[in-house]
């Protein structure tokens, strides 16, 4: 899938690609990353340290992601994602100038209802703004938003990071107007041992992507 013209290009991470050389991403042209913080509860991303501090390193962008769990308390999926973002900030859960803001990643339901589902979002993203300082990004496919959860706006007034593979522009569900981040292919990306890594594009120019993360 060619790249979209005048935007921003970047990855995501998390363990299923081990050990990343940010160096070598960087040095691809790859100008941002998001890497994978918990999951639920209580899971931690065993390489989410290395990844905070290689993006800082490398000269990238950096942004963090949860990924979200329906039946698990949501105040304790908040604290989970913050513990982790703390201890790689060496204490405190503030986004730093620099660094992007938090990704909440919704793609399961796991039999919970869309109206349950999106309210606990809803607590996670608050409690998230708050300790963060930076109201977060909303991670989803546009397959799982329409036909698992209705379609519903709930949460259309955060930006939203577009999951949509192989289409020349991605389809905009649950009342959002434009995308800010689109993962718009797989590939094999220069330091990242996996055979294919998430391709991501930010939408616009990257003096607006220093704005996000200001």
């Amino acid at each position: 899938m060619p790249f979209p013209a005048g935007a921003v290009p970047g990855i995501d991470v998390s363990h299923y690609q081990a050990h990343v050389d940010w160096a070598a991403v960087a040095g691809g042209g790859e100008q941002f990353g998001f890497a994978k913080a918990s999951e639920g509860a209580l899971v931690p991303d065993q390489y989410f340290l290395d990844n905070w501090t290689g993006m800082k390193a490398a000269g990238i962008l950096r942004g963090a992601y949860h990924f979200y769990h329906p039946t698990a308390d949501p105040q304790a999926q908040a604290s989970n994602f913050l513990k982790r973002l703390a201890a790689a900030n060496g204490g405190s859960p503030l986004l730093a100038p620099g660094d992007l803001p938090a990704a909440l990643d919704l793609e399961v339901t796991d039999g919970v209802t869309p109206t349950a589902l999106l309210a606990g979002a809803t607590a996670w993203l608050t409690a998230v703004q708050s300790a963060t300082g930076k109201r977060p990004i909303v991670y989803t496919y546009p397959s799982f938003w329409k036909s698992s959860l209705g379609n519903l706006e709930i949460l259309s007034d955060y930006p939203l990071w577009i999951a949509h593979l192989n289409v020349a522009s991605p389809t905009l569900p649950g009342g959002w107007r434009n995308w800010v981040l689109w993962q718009f292919d797989k590939q094999p990306v220069p330091g990242v041992p996996a055979q294919v890594t998430d391709l991501d594009a930010f939408n616009g120019a990257y003096v607006d992507l220093l704005n996000l993360a200001k």
